[in-house]
């Protein structure tokens, strides 16, 4: 598969419309032309107003068929454009890859309703989202450091991923990276128990040390709509 990956800087205070045009209009019109949902994310700490999402497409002829599909689709032109104009600020996007080694999510069959327990759960969850920018030719070995230690070593300590990317069209050299807690209080306690094992420090660092050029990070929820680890 291939993701149409977005980033998008709404205005203060829309991202709930925003979240709700997507949940009651975009989701379903995407996935009539079997676009599948790979994460929907919205910060809560680091830049604010952030929202991410992740769309995936079978391949290269699926992308160029789909966008063409729904953006001529007319509850795309004729409701969900007008639901959403104003609300954003600024889009940025990149066509992205994902290993082996990534969960590949099913398509949203259906929502959560409100107080269920997977609402409840779901709404609970944070997640550590992370953009990392890399030397060139610097990201295969960063991929294989993250797939026989970091993945496994966070696993053991309870930590799920929850997308891993790297860029194919936009920014190159550049990797994200999605890790999900149950809450805020496993998200302290499992990056501590990370960061004390001694694993991370005697086998994974050493990997990856001079790889990185740049690290953003970002506190991010899901919305009840977004796809999370089992």
């Amino acid at each position: 598969m291939i993701y149409d990956f977005r980033m998008y800087t709404l205005r203060p205070g829309a991202t709930p419309d925003y979240r709700a045009g997507v949940k009651e209009l975009s989701l379903g019109i995407r996935q009539r032309y079997g676009i599948t949902l790979a994460g929907w994310y919205w910060s809560e700490i680091g830049a604010l107003n952030q929202v991410v999402h992740i769309w995936g497409y079978e391949d290269a002829k699926h992308m160029d068929e789909g966008k063409e599909a729904f953006h001529n689709d007319p509850d795309w032109t004729g409701k969900y454009l007008p639901r959403t104009r104003g609300l954003v600020e600024k889009q940025q996007t990149w066509t992205m890859n994902s290993p082996d080694f990534a969960p590949v999510y099913p398509q949203v069959d259906e929502i959560p309703a409100e107080g269920t327990p997977e609402y409840i759960r779901k709404n609970k969850m944070v997640f550590d989202f992370r953009m990392y920018s890399f030397k060139p030719g610097a990201i295969p070995s960063y991929m294989a450091a993250a797939e026989e230690i970091a993945v496994p070593l966070r696993k053991s300590h309870g930590i799920s991923l929850a997308g891993w990317y790297y860029s194919d069209i936009g920014d190159l050299n550049l990797v994200t990276h999605i890790w999900a807690y149950n809450d805020l209080k496993h998200f302290k306690e499992g990056k501590e128990a990370v960061a004390a094992d001694p694993d991370w420090n005697g086998k994974y660092v050493p990997r990856v040390r001079g790889l990185l050029t740049a690290q953003n990070t970002y506190l991010m929820n899901t919305s009840e709509f977004g796809p999370v680890p089992e």
